[in-house]
């Protein structure tokens, strides 16, 4: 798989990150958690980024709900942006704001669950 900030923009303090576990078997094992958790902490503290977006298929529901989870927000969609299997799909735009992604960190490590 690959995971990579593209499109860096120093002046607005902003990046899109690019996430692919291109083999099906290695889905579910936590390993999209742990990338993006590493890519948000280098883009947030050591390149002191305040935005970071991403596109995905709006079809990719397991990618959508782990993004929800690191605290990612819908911000959009390109509508029929991709077609696929005979069937027009939208591109989620989801992105996470420097404040979002400590408060989510705050959380991980201080909030309890009932």
């Amino acid at each position: 798989g690959i995971i990579s900030l593209i499109n860096i923009d120093y002046k607005n303090r902003s990046a899109e990150c690019i996430i692919d576990i291109g083999v099906k078997e290695m889905w579910g094992k936590g390993i999209g958690t742990a990338a993006i958790s590493l890519i948000l902490e280098f883009a947030f503290n050591e390149l002191n980024l305040h935005r970071i977006y991403l596109q995905v298929f709006s079809f990719n529901k397991r990618g959508i709900k782990l993004y929800e989870k690191m605290g990612f927000i819908h911000e959009g969609k390109l509508r029929q942006a991709l077609y696929r299997n005979g069937s027009w799909h939208d591109i989620v735009i989801m992105g996470i704001l420097k404040n979002e992604y400590l408060s989510v960190i705050h959380c991980k490590t201080n909030c309890r669950t009932s």
